[in-house]
């Protein structure tokens, strides 16, 4: 196995949405704009006469049912979609299964330009979104000339990458939420005290504490910012 190392002071990262022509992916999402759908595990693409036979799963995410079954029935109208299968149906969010054919595939266009997913690809208001990394800004250039053969593509965000941890915690924060983590602190009820925690790794109780609580106030207000972006609040 070959094991690629990439120069952290040379990469890139990068936010683009493409509005795929003729794709339901976009079109439906642009027609419905209170629905979110994210990728859940890998896009599968086979290639074939016709161009590429793709097939995903996707948490969709809507505002009520009424609303989503309205969405499948939008669904229904596109010829490319060969497959629509419902895995799982909650209030407001769904697992939604899709096959489907296209002439080119997107996903392959961001692989073949050296660039590298790092989230799942998201379907917002009419736009295919990737979050992707590369070492190398003309291929970050060429993609969107690339993706602008399939439709209309737009740059959202570029950036340097960050060497420093994205939470800004010390060693021993990061260490101290471990530890929580690994000693099931956050169950409920609570079944291991902070007390107990600490005398297992010959820690000062005020110590092992302080640590947690700052981690703590560094990593909830992304956790819960997190949260309402996933559930569309």
């Amino acid at each position: 196995m070959t094991y690629v190392r990439y120069d952290s002071m040379k990469l890139r990262k990068a936010v683009i949405g493409v509005r795929h022509k003729g794709c339901w992916g976009s079109l439906c999402t642009l027609e419905f704009p209170d629905i979110i759908m994210r990728e859940k595990g890998p896009i599968n693409v086979e290639k074939i006469n016709k161009g590429v036979r793709l097939s995903a799963t996707w948490d969709v995410s809507f505002k009520n049912k009424k609303e989503f079954e309205r969405f499948l029935k939008h669904l229904q109208t596109y010829k490319m979609i060969e497959k629509i299968k419902v895995i799982e149906l909650y209030d407001e969010h769904a697992l939604l299964k899709t096959v489907w054919v296209n002439k080119k595939s997107s996903y392959d266009i961001v692989l073949k330009n050296n660039c590298l997913y790092t989230s799942p690809v998201t379907q917002k208001d009419g736009y295919e979104i990737y979050d992707i990394i590369t070492e190398d800004p003309k291929r970050l250039i060429k993609l969107i000339e690339n993706l602008d053969e399939i439709g209309e593509a737009k740059l959202f965000s570029v950036g340097r990458i960050s060497s420093e941890h994205p939470f800004r915690l010390t060693d021993k924060q990061v260490n101290a939420v471990q530890l929580a983590v690994s000693h099931n602190f956050y169950d409920w009820p609570r079944k291991v005290s902070l007390d107990e925690i600490s005398a297992m790794v010959g820690m000062k109780r005020r110590t092992f504490q302080e640590n947690l609580r700052k981690a703590e106030a560094k990593l909830f207000p992304h956790l819960i910012k997190g949260f309402f972006e996933v559930s569309g609040r």
